[in-house]
């Protein structure tokens, strides 16, 4: 029986943030809250602040299976405009433009 060679976590992040990018419009501002990985369920956990539908601020929570490359939107939770900038200030400028065309930073 052979097994299916699991990407490093650091090649899945990268796998998992062009997956993101992928559901993201270039002209969007999109910042990057936390990038968090689970080495039980070998998992990549993002969460990213940017505009809602309804024009509010929300930060939406992202999952990426390792496994079976797939990512999956896990919800968003609005955020009050007085913590919008304190948060931005904190977050890395997510690169929509740059992890599309592959040539982000890794």
């Amino acid at each position: 029986m052979s097994t299916i060679p699991v990407p490093s976590s650091s090649s899945a992040r990268v796998s998992g943030l062009q997956r993101l990018a992928a559901t993201l419009r270039r002209a969007d501002l999109v910042w990057l809250v936390a990038a968090t990985y689970d080495t039980d369920a070998q998992v990549w956990h993002f969460e990213i602040l940017r505009q809602g539908a309804q024009g509010s601020w929300v930060v939406q929570r992202y999952a990426y299976d390792i496994h079976n490359d797939i990512q999956h939107y896990r919800g968003e939770q609005i955020v009050a405009d007085d913590q919008v900038r304190t948060m931005r200030a904190k977050a890395q400028r997510f690169d929509i433009a740059g992890w599309q065309d592959g040539s982000a930073n890794v």
